[in-house]
């Protein structure tokens, strides 16, 4: 059983491209029983206060419905009633958004095939995440389990949004999660699966140098080879791992063990 609730769960996470969500949650809906007890959303506006710099919402996965949803004006800019289901899953800095829609897709994956009831399960990330007015700031997403169905499976999240750009933090992404059924290494395979190392052995050399700070005439007088030879490199190293910032270059390296 355990072995077979596996399979599904790989199935779900190993799609063609890692940034499609819809087809993923399209996939969970259809493996969820239907809803248990609407008593537990009575009053969610009570226990939910407004505090400034967060939001929270209620996400059922079975219907693709955010069923509570509290404070985004005030965080992101938009109006509670423009936010949905899928509004919640996009947004994400480019540089984040693949390893958050994986480490998001390897957790529901996962509580969508529970081998046991995990009502503890708890999710915490950091990432980067755009306002209305088209500004990023780092927000720390925390969601737990609001309710199981039937059979024991993840039916409805509950998760608060908080603006920690104040911390300054030196990486945008990070995540942790406590579970009885997932295993951490399984989360970080699945990043790796989607982080392969597209670098030859001289490009590598070059991201070291980088990192140390060199510039192109720097690094050119130390690799032997001229300063047009280093630009052409360092151009189809930013091209090769979509990054826009030497940050975020030495980010995607550190994922990849290269650095």
């Amino acid at each position: 059983m355990k072995d077979e609730n596996n399979r599904h769960r790989d199935a779900l996470i190993d799609n063609a491209d890692p940034l499609e969500m819809k087809s993923f949650f399209d996939q969970v809906t259809g493996m969820l029983s239907i809803e248990q007890d609407q008593s537990s959303l009575e009053d969610l506006s009570q226990q939910f206060q407004n505090i400034p710099g967060e939001c929270a919402y209620i996400t059922d996965y079975k219907t693709k419905q955010l069923l509570f949803k509290k404070g985004f004006d005030a965080l992101l800019g938009y109006k509670d009633d423009e936010v949905d289901f899928d509004f919640v899953f996009q947004g994400y800095h480019h540089e984040d958004a693949v390893m958050v829609s994986q480490v998001i897709k390897a957790v529901v994956a996962s509580a969508v095939n529970s081998v046991t009831k995990d009502p503890d399960l708890q999710l915490s990330m950091t990432y980067r995440r755009k306002r209305k007015d088209g500004s990023y700031i780092h927000i720390l997403s925390q969601s737990s389990v609001f309710e199981l169905d039937a059979h024991g499976n993840l039916l409805k999240s509950c998760t608060r949004l908080t603006d920690i750009s104040y911390l300054n933090l030196a990486v945008p992404v990070s995540w942790s999660v406590r579970s009885n059924n997932i295993d951490e290494h399984f989360i970080q395979s699945k990043i790796s699966n989607i982080f392969k190392n597209p670098f030859t052995k001289r490009e590598i050399e070059i991201i070291k140098e980088i990192q140390v700070g060199g510039s192109n005439h720097d690094i050119a007088k130390r690799l032997h080879v001229s300063h047009h030879t280093i630009a052409t490199h360092r151009k189809n190293i930013f091209s090769k791992c979509d990054c826009h910032s030497v940050l975020g270059l030495l980010l995607y390296a550190k994922r990849l063990k290269i650095i």
